[in-house]
């Protein structure tokens, strides 16, 4: 709750959000993660629903990105990462991890997806 108060005071102080401020250098990891720490901190769904985004929308599946969010969020709020997926690509997120994936892999992300 400190931190939400501190960011949206910053928010209210400088009028733009701190992720923003701290877009700099592109190759600064630092910042990188900082910035990834603060969207996770401020809407976790939206920020893993933009990392299983990205993990099928390039060209080649990231794979650890893409098994990272599933079997972490399964138990948790994977329905509702799943519901803002949808809602944002128009396409089922099982339908957009079956088409990008194959084999065993790809029936145990279905499975943890809840599919059968």
């Amino acid at each position: 709750m400190q931190l939400m108060a501190t960011f949206n005071r910053y928010r209210d102080d400088h009028g733009t959000t701190i992720t923003k401020n701290l877009e700099g250098d592109s190759g600064d990891e630092f910042l990188k993660t900082l910035r990834a720490t603060i969207r996770c901190l401020n809407d976790p769904k939206k920020y893993f629903e933009k990392v299983l985004r990205n993990s099928i929308r390039r060209v080649g599946t990231d794979e650890d990105a893409l098994t990272r969010v599933i079997v972490t969020r399964a138990e948790k709020d994977l329905k509702d990462i799943k519901e803002l997926y949808y809602k944002r690509n128009s396409v089922p997120l099982d339908q957009a991890v079956a088409k990008d994936t194959s084999g065993d892999y790809k029936a145990l992300l279905l499975t943890l997806l809840g599919k059968e």
